[in-house]
């Protein structure tokens, strides 16, 4: 018996220590039919081609390629002429070009709780241009998005040469997100002014965590574990439909126990301190009798 639970248990550390909590493609390296895999862009808007968005070998900051977006102006007979920005995001694009009007939907899977999105960018904007960066964190709720997160920036001036900038993530509800989605633009979109020909390059994007990080697949949806900010904390948020008495262990990559805690739980939030352990991965296992609630990794950073 006790050498089936440890398959198991080594099982689970294969499946969380395969889950990464990143930004797909984050510097811009592989592309397909014209646009960096996993991403979408204002290419292609209702099968007009615009080429806003580029693979630029030429300076990238990190790797081989960075992406290069440029606000286009172009012309339809017949239709009329139209001003489209470079765009690249995570999610769905939706645009209207009749009222000049766009907006995102979906994103990646994704279930961490980034303390800063960051990364490097280049810019030459025309007559006043601003570019903006955006970052929301959502959860599906009963078909619809919740957003517990977001990142937001717009920048005006010239930058010639690479800068890296970072962006904090605001919280506004607790629980793990299961959506990720990161849109850039080039060109304020707003407004009469004409930007045609300015250019953004972004390469190099990451997601910044606090002290403790922590990667894994949530099993029991009624049990959301996550980090407090900055300090050596993990929360435990419940939601059971009745009590339930956690048995939950810490182990290091060893196997070997090194913390136990035992907490009552039905619609409750609980902390664990974690101050006294070395920077290092650990492996969090909850159990409820003998039914396994969730298993995660843990990595203190400092």
């Amino acid at each position: 018996m006790n050498r089936i639970i440890a398959i198991l248990f080594i099982l689970q550390l294969f499946c969380i220590n395969s889950f990464a909590q990143q930004i797909p493609n984050n510097s811009f390296e592989t592309w397909s039919g014209g646009e960096p895999i996993n991403w979408k862009t204002t290419n292609t808007i209702l099968g007009i081609n615009f080429n806003t968005v580029a693979k630029d070998l030429a300076d990238p900051q990190q790797g081989i390629a960075s992406a290069k977006l440029t606000a286009v102006s172009k012309t339809i007979f017949l239709i009329g002429t139209y001003k489209i920005p470079g765009v690249i995001t995570l999610g769905k694009l939706n645009a209207d070009l009749l009222k000049q009007t766009y907006s995102l939907t979906g994103g990646t899977p994704f279930t961490g709780r980034p303390l800063k999105l960051s990364g490097y960018f280049k810019y030459q904007p025309v007559n006043n241009d601003t570019c903006i960066f955006g970052m929301g964190l959502f959860k599906w709720n009963n078909g619809k998005q919740d957003t517990l997160g977001f990142a937001a920036m717009d920048t005006m001036g010239t930058f010639n040469s690479w800068t890296h900038f970072e962006i904090p993530v605001h919280y506004i509800a607790l629980g793990d997100p299961d959506t990720l989605n990161i849109v850039i633009l080039n060109s304020n979109p707003l407004g009469v002014v004409d930007h045609t020909g300015t250019n953004l390059w972004v390469d190099n994007l990451s997601l910044e965590y606090g002290t403790v990080g922590i990667e894994g697949v949530t099993f029991n949806k009624k049990l959301s574990i996550y980090a407090e900010p900055n300090a050596r904390q993990l929360i435990l948020e419940s939601s059971f439909d009745k009590m339930e008495i956690l048995d939950i262990s810490l182990f290091n990559m060893s196997g070997i126990e090194i913390k136990q805690w035992k907490r009552a739980m039905l619609h409750s939030t609980e902390r664990l301190d974690v101050n006294t352990l070395s920077p290092g991965t650990y492996v969090i296992r909850i159990t409820s009798g003998n039914s396994l609630i969730d298993t995660r990794k843990i990595t203190i950073m400092n």
